[in-house]
């Protein structure tokens, strides 16, 4: 959080802004030599303070990133169809997919906003992890990414078209042979090589148009064949 406040080029602009504030107060309050003496050092720490941050320490967290962040191994695992988090009791759980249920809860926030969330539970122990959230007005938004999430861990089927993922697609053996045989019918680099500024004013409004109006209570749950008789057990 502090590297940040100093890297970033707008919160830069605040602080330097800042910094020049106080040397103007201290020149109005004795005068320009005192000013000059005193008023500069905030500047002047504040443009180290963004040097440094902004390139040396940014270098080495690219070639160290587990200085700050340690990877714990946590994750959705499509080969081998496990699930991995950490608990409240800050230890590593780890089930398959097929075990846990979605479900979406309600949250209301301190000050006033209403969110929704989607969280797996697992169903023989009780533990559950976070998936996404989102503000009340687009809950629809969570049924895209559970069916996201289920086609992801289904290596049955390709990798969904998403840019996060479009990096590896040849990486997976579904995907690749799903894509050399042209049924994505788009370039493999369409996500890195999109139109930045079309995508911001035409694509995104109509893939979330589409998302909203999509029909999600037709599809049929996939994970449904991992208990024997679901359907019957819940209408009884």
């Amino acid at each position: 959080m502090f590297a940040s406040g100093f890297a970033d080029m707008f919160l830069f602009k605040f602080w330097l802004f800042c910094a020049f504030a106080t040397f103007l107060i201290v020149v109005f309050k004795t005068d320009i030599v005192s000013g000059l003496v005193h008023g500069t050092f905030p500047i002047l720490v504040v443009v180290c303070l963004h040097l440094f941050f902004r390139y040396p320490f940014t270098w080495f967290l690219e070639r160290n990133p587990d200085f700050i962040v340690k990877d714990l191994g946590c994750g959705f695992f499509r080969p081998t169809g496990m699930v991995k988090f950490r608990t409240w009791r800050e230890e590593t759980f780890e089930a398959p997919f097929i075990e846990f249920d979605p479900y979406i809860s309600y949250h209301v926030q301190p000050k006033g906003p209403v969110s929704y969330k989607l969280q797996l539970r697992h169903r023989y122990s009780g533990w559950q992890t976070a998936v996404a959230e989102v503000h009340s007005t687009q809950k629809e938004e969570l049924y895209a990414h559970w069916d996201e999430l289920q086609r992801y861990m289904d290596v049955s089927h390709p990798l969904p078209d998403i840019p996060a993922l479009e990096p590896y697609r040849h990486l997976d053996p579904t995907t690749a042979e799903y894509d050399g045989a042209g049924k994505r019918q788009r370039p493999s680099d369409y996500w890195a090589t999109l139109d930045l500024e079309w995508w911001e004013q035409e694509g995104y409004p109509a893939h979330m148009e589409k998302i909203r109006n999509f029909p999600w209570d037709t599809l049929e749950d996939q994970m449904q064949y991992s208990v024997s008789n679901l359907n019957e057990a819940t209408m009884a």
